[in-house]
């Protein structure tokens, strides 16, 4: 039986993002990351204590680290795509489970267990994964189990800050309670699992999407003043000058609020003045020079205004 242990505290590392013309959407519940089979056998030993101890086997330990988990996962949002993950720890034994008055199952943590995730585009997601409860869900000995991913690293790090939700199936050959009355042995199987960011982590200026084209360029592009624009020509326009240009002032801080609402954030805020500014670049060719002190360059600067703001993390509700 592949066991898919740790695999499913995996799981729960997902993610945050769809969004309008990158492909993502504007509800940061649909980013996440979603933990397939975890490969590996999950083993836990019972006594009369009612402690339940986890107990990883010698073939899963190498090189100082002890695996988990190890298998297939995926990407939804922005995170779109395929990819692999890694549970894994430098104990044979990192927890033990003891039983709950309501039925439920404390796990007390005794070392550090490490989480990786990289996608087919090279891009990572790390972190720690702190373990909590499991709970009997079914009949089936079907548990959840529940963790917390803290310590984010890599480049996805942006889209999971501190405290993002892992949960995880898990399927054991007989009920955890009976190892608390009867010394025992039980394999667990990981079904599945997610990985949900905590909350947005808030918004940025078209300076840091400019300086990180990492973390947006997934072959999308964005459409501006009714024309599409690939990616490789959105960074470009990120570039290009403002000075003398209200168009150009207008389209950076334009892009930067399109890219935040593709990264979770919310999109009633900005929404208005955002279709508006589109309407306003209609039909230009960008750079168009437009000149500050005209009518059309006030309304862009206006419009730039609002965004700024947003952009900033100033605008927070449709009303402001």
């Amino acid at each position: 039986m592949k066991s898919k242990t740790l695999a499913m505290f995996l799981a729960t590392l997902a993610i945050v993002l769809l969004g309008m013309n990158l492909a993502f959407a504007n509800n940061q519940q649909n980013t996440q990351i979603n933990l397939g089979d975890g490969l590996l056998n999950s083993h836990f030993t019972g006594n009369a204590t009612a402690v339940i101890t986890y107990l990883i086997p010698s073939i899963d330990c190498n090189g100082g680290y002890c695996y988990i988990a190890n298998g297939s996962a995926s990407g939804t949002g922005q995170l779109q795509g395929s990819g692999t993950y890694q549970v894994y720890t430098t104990s044979s034994a990192p927890f033990y489970i003891t039983q709950q008055s309501n039925g439920s199952f404390r796990i007390t943590q005794s070392a550090t267990i490490y989480f990786n995730y990289t996608d087919q585009q090279g891009r990572s997601l790390t972190g720690q994964l702190w373990f909590s409860t499991i709970t009997p869900t079914n009949n089936q000995l079907i548990y959840t189990v529940t963790a917390t991913l803290t310590s984010p690293g890599g480049c996805l790090a942006r889209y999971f800050p501190d405290g993002g939700t892992v949960t995880i199936s898990m399927q054991v050959t007989f009920p955890l309670g009976t190892l608390t009355t009867v010394p025992g042995f039980a394999t667990a199987e990981f079904q599945s699992g997610t990985v949900i960011p905590a909350n947005h982590c808030g918004n940025y200026t078209h300076n840091y999407w400019s300086q990180n084209p990492g973390q947006w360029q997934h072959g999308q592009g964005l459409t501006i003043g009714g024309q599409w624009y690939s990616d490789n020509q959105i960074e470009n326009l990120l570039q290009c000058s403002e000075r003398n240009d209200a168009s150009m002032y207008l389209v950076h801080r334009l892009i930067g609020a399109m890219l935040n609402i593709a990264n979770g954030s919310k999109q009633d805020p900005a929404q208005s003045f955002i279709d508006d500014a589109n309407t306003l670049l209609g039909g230009l060719q960008l750079p168009a020079q437009v000149n500050f002190s005209s009518s059309l360059g006030q309304q862009m600067l206006g419009d730039a205004s609002v965004l700024d703001n947003y952009n900033n993390n100033n605008i927070t509700t449709a009303h402001q």
